[in-house]
């Protein structure tokens, strides 16, 4: 049988596999063919074709290629960045990761460089690594860096970085042309003369700048400028005291160090001038009595003046003051033990003193009485008795006080002329006689006025109970109740229990100044008691 074969030639050339068919051969007889085998093929017989078989390559069987490796690509092999020192980092950048190779890259970055960092650090097949500059302390110069991608099976990649920072702009700086300012003046005098301070950039960019200041007897004639500038200081004496004042100006700018700039204002003393009037005050008043009238003193003055008293019975409204003011004077005749007293007003300016002489005349007080005795009567439990008067006659003031709570007086104290009204209160006294005393004092005159109280013991009074007899047959009497408080009894307000069948009952020993409120009840010989009978009363007045 006569079959005709294409086979396939398959042999290596380089790393390509290069391929063909061979020509049809009448092969007569085939007795073996190994497709997959390592031996050539073998005929029956030789063909018109065996020299061209005997040159062709040996059929080997097919294998399946190695696996194939990752391999790193990348967007980029360098990155750069910059930023002026001081400021922000720069925004981050993107390195994209993919693999150009075959089978599964997992990649890991990393770098040494301390001023970056890298999000995220590792992934598989492709992805994308930010790359953020952390360097806010770096200082001026380029600054160089290496982030290396790394897999297994994989070459590993390094790629560069660099990173610029540039130097910061310089700041504007503040320059004045004085670092203190000082004003001198006289107290009450006029403002002295305002002075300039000159304002200038010693530094770079643009100045923009504020001056303010914390006294209030400061003026500053700009607030506010651009670039080179003057400002006019004005000081405000006004009413400032003698001594030294001070204060600070204060320049400040966007950027710049602020500069504060001490002041000072001098306030020295005007030649003193002041005057008093009048020169002299007389003050009468009698011992015991009312103080004399105030009177005043006053002072003209071209500053601050103080003024004291060398007396303790003469009181000064104030001790100091500035120019013109006034003086009140009041004298305490409490503090006076002599007739005829003097004392000295010193007022002093500065280095000037003037002086006022005070003199007072104290009379001998007066002091009667209408009555030295007033006598009372009355009954314990009734009505107190009228009141009684004391008239007083005095040229000064006077004072009323007394010994006993039972005892009551409408004033206490005077001037000249009064009347005292004395009160008992029985309720506050014991049964017999009571005693006190009333002092009245004017000064150094003391009168007394004895006050007797004779309080009786009360009288008392009855009252008789009649009620209808009780018809039980086992009646064995009647219970007899007294109470001072309507409606409230008990076995406590028993005050007669009566056998038989009695139907009256005389209750005695009734106080004056007071209600008594009755009620019966019958009991029987077992001893039980009936309700209460309705209920009488009786005051006694």
């Amino acid at each position: 049988m006569r079959q005709t074969i294409r086979q396939l030639l398959l042999f290596p050339i380089g790393f390509c596999m290069v391929s063909g068919l061979l020509e049809p051969m009448n092969v007569p007889t085939l007795s073996a063919f190994a497709a997959t085998g390592d031996s050539p093929i073998t005929t029956a017989s030789p063909t018109p074709h065996s020299r061209l078989m005997s040159r062709m390559p040996t059929l080997r069987r097919l294998t399946t290629p190695p696996n194939p490796t990752p391999a790193i690509a990348l967007n980029s092999l360098g990155f750069s960045f910059s930023s002026q020192q001081g400021n922000s980092p720069p925004p981050p950048q993107v390195l994209t990761v993919s693999n150009r190779g075959g089978g599964i890259l997992n990649w890991n970055a990393t770098t040494s460089t301390s001023w970056l960092t890298l999000t995220p650090s590792s992934g598989t097949g492709s992805g994308t690594v930010t790359i953020s500059p952390v360097g806010s302390s770096l200082g001026v110069g380029t600054h160089t860096g290496t982030i290396t991608l790394s897999a297994p099976g994989a070459q590993p990649v390094a790629i560069s970085v660099t990173f610029s920072v540039t130097p910061a702009p310089v700041p504007p700086a503040i320059g004045v042309s004085s670092t203190s300012v000082s004003f001198t003046a006289q107290q009450s005098g006029s403002n002295p003369a305002p002075q300039l301070l000159n304002i200038r950039n010693t530094g770079g960019g643009t100045l923009s700048w504020t001056a303010s200041d914390n006294a209030a007897w400061l003026t500053l004639s700009s607030t506010t400028g651009t670039g080179n500038g003057t400002v006019t200081i004005t000081p405000v004496l006004g009413s400032l005291g003698i001594g030294t004042h001070t204060g600070t100006i204060t320049l400040s700018a966007p950027g710049a160090q602020p500069v504060a700039i001490p002041v000072t204002f001098s306030v020295t003393p005007a030649p003193t001038s002041i005057t008093l009037s009048p020169s002299s005050l007389t003050y009468t008043g009698v011992s015991g009595g009312s103080n004399p009238a105030n009177q005043s003193v006053n002072v003209t003055a071209n500053s601050n003046w103080t003024a004291s008293v060398n007396a303790a019975w003469l009181k000064l409204s104030t001790t100091s003051g500035s120019g013109n003011g006034t003086i009140i004077a009041s004298v305490d005749l409490g503090n006076v033990s002599t007739q005829t007293n003097t004392a000295t007003i010193s007022v002093t300016a500065g280095n000037t003193t003037r002086t006022v002489g005070v003199t007072l005349t104290l009379s001998p007080g007066s002091l009667t009485l209408s009555s030295n005795s007033l006598a009372f009567t009355a009954t314990q439990g009734l009505a107190n008795p009228a009141s009684k008067t004391i008239a007083v006659q005095s040229n000064g003031s006077w004072t009323a006080t007394k010994t006993a709570t039972w005892l009551s007086l409408s004033q206490t104290s005077g001037s000249a002329n009064g009347t005292i009204t004395a009160n008992v209160d029985t309720s506050k006294a014991i049964q017999g006689e009571n005693q006190a005393t009333v002092t009245v004092t004017s000064g150094t005159v003391i009168k007394t006025v004895t006050i007797t109280l004779t309080l009786n013991a009360p009288s008392s009074s009855s009252a008789t109970l009649t009620w209808k007899a009780n018809s039980e047959t086992d009646l064995a009497g009647y219970k007899v109740y007294r109470s001072t408080i309507s409606g409230k009894y008990d076995q406590g307000n028993v005050i007669a229990m009566l056998r038989g069948n009695v139907t009256s009952y005389q209750a005695t020993g009734l106080q004056f100044g007071k209600t008594y409120f009755f009620v019966v009840t019958a009991f029987d010989i077992a001893g039980n008691e009936s309700g209460y009978s309705n209920e009488v009363s009786k005051s006694v007045y």
